[in-house]
């Protein structure tokens, strides 16, 4: 498989990680625990205490996502940057050795 097969599209990765870390964000600001499990509210004490554990659980896993995604939203940008940065360095040392359009290394 040859170089010109292979590209990365360094602004999707950035924009999925911008775009993760937005959702992260909106994901953080509404807390599972803002529901009203009281039973007054439900209408049954059992139903109630249903509702309140399942909320208890439902935020613990909405805290993993969260945990999760920002892990994924550094990668993606991170490895964004890294690619841009290679291709900077790639760039700049064939700047170097290759010669210019007007002939000679030096123009």
């Amino acid at each position: 498989m040859g170089a010109e097969s292979f590209s990365v599209d360094i602004e999707a990765l950035k924009n999925a990680g911008l775009g993760a870390a937005d959702l992260m964000a909106l994901l953080e600001s509404h807390s599972v625990g803002d529901i009203d499990c009281d039973a007054d509210v439900v209408g049954h004490d059992g139903l109630g205490a249903a509702l309140a554990s399942f909320c208890e659980r439902w935020q613990v896993g909405v805290k993993n996502l969260t945990k999760d995604g920002r892990g994924l939203s550094r990668n993606l940008i991170d490895t964004a940057g890294a690619y841009l940065e290679v291709d900077h360095q790639v760039a700049a040392n064939l700047a170097r050795i290759a010669p210019h359009p007007r002939g000679g290394a030096h123009g």
